[in-house]
């Protein structure tokens, strides 16, 4: 049984390969599209040509697309093997950071943290993800536990290690995150800018907290390969969600193959799900949570 299983993995693992190595043009465009969503969408604010209960949710639904880029651009998905392209990975990755508030340079220390333990409670640093479950106050308090977490593992973790560059990369990054704030507010010289700000930001991480992170690995019981991430399937109502979620619902085909971009999950879900299925991946209904 366990050779089956082996040659089976060595199957998904030769059909991943069909989906990888290629510049991830997508990528590239909904970077563009984030970034000129939110000048937009904080130039109309201020300058009073969208009201606050607009502002506040488009501003939101940008800081959760925002992490898609940045977390292909940690994998290095968007130049896939095209190493002369480079630049343009890390271009993306530099430029979605300040929105989400996650430092690019130093997001695949606890990124690539997170996958080598997943779900193992103290090895795990999305770990604290999981006191979600706790209820709706918990829920909150867990959100910024979470950002906490993505901001400084760098410095806890990894900073005696990293090189006098890549500290002060880092230092920079947060510095603009919080800066470019700080300078919006005092621009705009409103008391509802700093409303627009914070409660965005909360909203964003809040969802990508919940949907990108929590979800997919819920019940956090399990830390082997094939069985350590969800596949969550949703209703075909639900299908405009499905988009917004940007694949994130396929998670565990992100964990099996982090090199595969975001947009191709679902293709090479359809072609391994049998393979997922006899190694134990938990494929189930989104909020059911039954084999589907």
């Amino acid at each position: 049984m366990q050779q089956d299983l082996s040659t089976l993995n060595r199957q998904a693992i030769d059909m991943a390969r069909e989906y990888t190595g290629a510049v991830a043009w997508p990528t590239v465009l909904l970077t563009a599209a984030v970034i000129a969503g939110v000048v937009l969408t904080l130039g109309a604010f201020a300058s009073g040509a969208l009201s606050l209960w607009l502002a506040i949710p488009l501003y939101a639904a940008l800081t959760y697309m925002s992490y898609t880029p940045l977390h292909e651009a940690a994998h290095g998905n968007i130049h896939g093997g095209r190493d002369n392209m480079k630049w343009l990975n890390d271009l993306c990755g530099y430029l979605v950071a300040p929105i989400i508030m996650v430092p690019y340079a130093s997001h695949t220390v606890e990124h690539f943290t997170h996958h080598r333990y997943t779900n193992q409670d103290g090895k795990d640093p999305d770990y604290v993800i999981s006191n979600m479950a706790k209820g709706p106050v918990a829920m909150l308090v867990t959100v910024f536990q979470f950002m906490w977490v993505q901001n400084s593992f760098f410095a806890q973790k990894h900073w005696v290690k990293a090189t006098v560059r890549e500290q002060v990369i880092y230092v920079m990054e947060i510095a603009f995150s919080v800066g470019w704030r700080i300078a919006f507010i005092a621009l705009v010289a409103r008391p509802d800018a700093a409303l627009v700000i914070g409660a965005s930001y909360v909203i964003g991480g809040l969802f990508t907290a919940y949907w990108f992170a929590y979800r997919p690995h819920i019940p956090y019981q399990d830390s082997t390969r094939y069985r350590n991430t969800n596949s969550l399937i949703m209703p075909r109502w639900m299908k405009p969600f499905e988009w917004f979620w940007l694949g994130q619902n396929l998670h565990s085909v992100h964990h099996l193959f982090p090199r595969v971009p975001f947009y191709r999950y679902h293709a090479l879900h359809r072609e391994i799900e049998p393979i997922m299925r006899a190694h134990g991946t938990p494929i189930v209904g989104v909020f059911s949570r039954k084999p589907v």
